[in-house]
């Protein structure tokens, strides 16, 4: 490759991916690239000779008929071979057109092509680290490439020429340090892809001051502080505005927002509690009502690095959407800057370390290879280091396990890095923030670290998931298993003077190979002491039953058990503690004399010492549950709070024997942790039951708060022109059904109700069920025509998410985490079926444990507890839905018992007052099409309706005698469906939209 080099950029659309099954090409695309510009382009229709089948059809928009006139293969081939001699062949996912380019020209008589290759798929993922697809139409939105007619081969080839070119110059933009790491790792690319880095590595310019450099890895240097674009103005806000036309004003700074009344009243009471009252609050703000904007506002104006504001999230994405897009929108709306950091546990973050160490591994190929060029690109531009922004779906391999940060960033005699590790600053950052961002699970696991300190205001957002989360992270896990994995692995980095281990290392040196002996004897007293647990408790409780040849054993522990394994075993835990904290301090002796001289040993040496951190880190994250256990926690006994067990990964493996204290009751643990906090506010979309928080307040450890202490507050949406909800009259009663039937039925009604153009989600109560209806699913026709996402299956459901969100023709099939959390809005959702009502398996031993604590205090699990957690899940399920005013929707159940029990009423009435059909299954479809594409009348009623809505002033549409219907003494609050006593109410101001996020 040079300067002349002409790239050759093909795209092909075939009758199949089989050429030796009969498969054929139906167009042939090409743009010829040099001097980074396109000089030529090449489209010719094929006659394939053969059928075309509908689903190729449907994806290329070629039909039959559009072929009858064009040349067959044999009668372009030549003029194509000439066409591409001499050139280098650009592809995206060369290894399919390029190989079923040559079996075509090798079909008809003529000689392949040897030309150099190279592939945008993996230079797109190396470049464009943070992606979240990489098909084709994905990349080139993302990059603004017009791209007019995706999957037809003309259309495609020039926007992947396009495409490559953009790559090149991203390639050229980069430290030239990066480059020429990115061409010498590029040897194990695809064909030439390596080779074509290096030839645009070939005036790579040394590294400028806007970067730093460590052990060949280059990362942006730390940004200074920065301000608000509306600080920058000079146009701050310096008191909270407390007056309605000092919002309004503050609002319109935003062009997409709009004065919200329900909005305005929760800033209002929060700022009042904040300055004033100081109480815990519950406030369930509905959806679209902009509720983050709600408590951010006001309390920017309170937080300050002395007197700061916690907000905890209840998953990490949601964490970053507030860091990355509603903090800035505060700052434009307040007019001063918000000093806010994030912070999540450590693994989020990239240790550059045990990075900097994977790049002298020569036995790094494949997927962790691309990863790993990805990272290099990432670190010179990432500000925090966060591994999430990569939106890779490797979090789970062995690679991404490898480069995770441990909490542990040494000092600055180990770790080269200190200064500039990632979650160290994370940490440092705390101390100079206003506004804490962090999750349920951080918080819970490290409420009482520094970070936390000095009382600091409290907001849990989706404050729905905080009990059973918190609950999570209060759960005691013994993994033995793990820990004498760890164990083990010490002895083989000693090792023998004939491996190039430690012992090899440092057979010269007398000091460290005392160190060594020692390490060898605490490791083998503490393994010895592991085995010792776990040979008794196998022989114990598991020798003499009958156990399954492989798979899965749990076994439940009663509180004589767990108390005779605890005075049994303590002493022996405080042993391993001793001598493990002993090994990890030899540990750290012999990284750290490595790093201070790491040019007195091998190259080689390096895998040696990586493997030594990472194992140490092992251990380190093992010894801490042992802490439960040594310091007699009252966790460990109390069954009204845990649920011990043993846990054998496999029968007869003595060393899958774990310890476990599943906890289900968290309320003190809870209160512990509020009281650390001043003021805690409750929030989110679904908190109240039928208009009542008791069922939170509850699980959160509180007797009962006063009313004045819970705000409800509704959502601005017209439920009833946006939605519409159908109930299958003819679902089958599901506990008749096996699971084969039940599987059946499923995908049966999912067919005929998905089978369109428009984007489906479907919840399931079981990952093993969407296993089986997807299997089905994909031997259908609708397979042929849609894109079936299935958790568990297709990708994890973070990975799935993401791919959902930039399709246009896909059903997901997906379990709890979709019940909520997820925003698609307009036409990325416009169906979302449930499959069965939201209910917790009543077999499962912490749902069990915490039934029996109900009913020992004489009440009824499934009224007080099971009833009102499927109803809070079936209301969120429904708020997938609409998210946005324009949005429209149905949402069908397909569960009989909604309307078919008395539960299953009541359930319904929590959610919106909208149309509700009982109809068949074979109703459905029709009836969907007519309300999700109606007719021009209808589109201007609807449109009507919203630009009446924008122009509101404010007054609350009247009421229409149905609404006003008196029903024993009741009256139903339109849009919400639930009745309250009907009572006379002081006159006042009626509330007027508010602003949404």
């Amino acid at each position: 490759m040079d300067a002349d080099t002409i790239y050759a950029v093909i795209d092909l659309e075939t009758t199949g991916t089989d050429v030796k099954a009969g498969d054929r090409i139906i167009q042939i695309g090409c743009a010829l690239i040099q001097h980074h510009k396109v000089i030529q382009t090449y489209s010719q229709l094929v006659n394939p000779d053969s059928r075309i089948p509908v689903a190729i059809q449907r994806l290329t928009g070629i039909h039959p008929q559009d072929l009858v006139s064009a040349p067959y293969f044999d009668e372009i081939a030549p003029a194509l071979e000439q066409m591409l001699a001499d050139t280098v062949i650009v592809a995206h996912n060369v290894n399919f057109d390029y190989p079923f380019l040559n079996a075509e020209f090798e079909r008809v008589g003529l000689r392949t092509l040897d030309n150099d290759a190279l592939d945008t798929v993996q230079l797109a993922q190396i470049l464009l680290p943070n992606s979240v697809s990489y098909r084709l139409s994905d990349l080139t939105h993302l990059l603004n490439i017009k791209h007019s007619n995706p999957h037809q081969a003309d259309s495609d080839a020039v926007s992947t020429a396009k495409l490559l070119i953009e790559l090149s110059r991203r390639f050229r933009q980069l430290p030239g340090p990066t480059q020429q790491e990115l061409a010498r790792l590029g040897k194990g690319l695809l064909r030439e892809t390596g080779k074509y880095l290096q030839y645009l590595a070939r005036d790579a310019q040394p590294l400028s001051g806007h970067y730093l450099q460590k052990r060949g890895v280059v990362i942006a240097n730390p940004a200074p502080e920065r301000q608000s674009r509306a600080a920058r103005a000079g146009r701050g806000l310096q008191e909270y505005p407390l007056k309605e036309a000092a919002k309004r004003k503050m609002i319109k700074r935003a062009d997409h927002l709009r004065f919200r009344y329900a909005q305005a009243r929760m800033m209002d009471r929060l700022f009042s509690n904040a300055t004033d009252e100081q109480v815990p609050l519950v406030i369930e703000a509905g959806t679209g009502l902009g509720k983050s904007l709600g408590y951010l506002i006001p309390y920017s104006f309170v937080a300050t690095p002395d007197n700061k504001v916690v907000v905890a999230t209840s998953t990490t994405v949601l964490q970053s959407q507030l860091m990355n897009e509603t903090i800035p929108l505060v700052e434009l709306l307040v007019g001063h800057p918000v000093d806010a950091v994030t912070l999540k546990s450590p693994r989020h973050y990239i240790d550059l370390n045990r990075f900097a160490t994977t790049l002298h591994d020569d036995e790094i190929k494949g997927i962790s290879l691309i990863l790993q060029m990805q990272i290099l690109v990432w670190l010179t531009t990432t500000k925090t280091g966060d591994l999430d922004e990569l939106h890779t779906a490797s979090t789970q391999s062995a690679f991404f396990i490898r480069i995770q940060h441990t909490g542990n960033f040494g000092t600055e005699y180990s770790n080269p890095f200190y200064k500039v590790d990632f979650y160290r600053n994370a940490l440092r950052r705390v101390d100079a923030a206003a506004i804490v961002v962090t999750n349920h699970a951080y918080l819970a696991a490290h409420y009482t670290d520094d970070a936390f300190s000095g009382q600091p205001f409290l907001v849990v957002d989706e404050a729905q998931h905080f009990a059973e989360n918190a609950a999570n992270a209060f759960t005691v896990r013994l993994n033995l298993k793990k820990l004498h994995y760890s164990l083990n692995q010490f002895e083989r980095i000693i090792g023998g003077p004939d491996a190039r281990g430690l012992a090899a290392i440092y057979a010269d040196n007398q000091i460290m190979s005392y160190q060594l002996r020692s390490l060898q004897l605490a490791t083998d007293k503490a393994l010895g002491l592991v085995d010792g647990i776990q040979t008794r408790l196998f022989h114990h409780y598991f020798a003499h039953q009958q156990r399954p040849h492989n798979g899965f054993m749990e076994l439940n522990l009663s509180h004589e058990d767990i108390q005779a394994i605890i005075d049994r075993f303590t002493p022996v835990a405080k042993d391993v503690t001793g001598l493990g904290n002993q090994i990890l301090t030899i540990a750290e002796t012999l990284l750290t004399d490595y790093t201070q001289n790491e040019n007195h040993f091998l190259t080689g040496d390096i895998k040696t010492f990586q493997h030594l951190e990472d194992v140490a880190a092992g251990l380190a994250e093992q010894l801490r549950p042992m802490a439960a256990l040594t310091e007699h926690q009252p966790l460990l006994t109390d069954q009204q709070v845990a649920v011990p067990s043993l846990t054998l990964r496999h029968p007869d493996d003595l060393t899958s024997l774990n310890v476990n204290w599943r906890v289900f009751d968290a309320r003190d643990h809870i209160q512990s942790l509020l009281q650390r906090f001043t003021a805690p506010v409750f929030t989110g979309g679904t908190l109240t039951v039928r208009k009542d928080a008791q069922f939170l307040t509850g699980q959160l450890g509180y007797s009962s708060l006063p009313e004045s202490q819970v705000m409800t507050l509704r959502s601005p949406f017209k439920y009833k022109q946006q939605a519409r909800i159908m109930i299958a009259a003819d679902a089958p009663h599901i506990n008749e059904l096996n699971a084969k039937q039940y599987a059946d039925y499923l995908t049966n009604a999912i067919e005929q109700l998905a089978d369109n153009e428009h984007q489906t989600l479907v919840l399931f109560n079981s990952l093993t069920v969407i296993g089986n209806v997807f299997a089905r699913l994909n031997r259908r026709p609708i397979a042929d025509r849609k894109e079936i996402l299935a958790q568990g299956v297709t990708g994890s459901a973070a990975r799935i998410a993401r791919r959902f969100a930039v399709s246009r023709n896909s059903v997901l099939l997906g379990a709890a985490s979709f019940f909520e959390g997820v925003d698609y809005p307009d036409k990325q959702l416009e169906t979302v079926i449930l499959t069965r009502l939201p209910f917790d398996m009543p077999n499962d031993p912490v749902i069990k444990a915490r039934y029996d604590n109900i009913k020992a205090s004489g009440a009824d699990p499934f009224v007080q507890d099971a009833v009102p957690r499927a109803t809070l899940r079936l209301r969120q399920s429904f708020g997938r839905l609409i998210r946005r005013e324009s949005d429209r929707g149905v949402f069908i159940v397909l569960d009989d018992r909604l309307t078919r029990t008395n539960y299953g009423r009541g359930m319904q009435k929590s959610l919106p007052s909208v149309t509700t059909d009982l109809l068949p299954l074979s109703a459905m479809p029709d009836a969907l099409e007519r309300w999700l594409t109606p007719d021009e009348a209808e589109q201007a009623a609807a449109k009507r309706l919203l630009d009446e809505h924008k122009a509101s002033t404010g007054r609350r549409p009247r009421r229409s005698a149905k609404d006003k219907a008196k029903t024993n003494g009741t009256a139903t609050r339109k849009g919400t469906g639930e009745s309250t006593p009907k009572k006379r109410r002081p006159r006042r101001r009626k509330q007027k939209p508010a602003s949404k996020e």
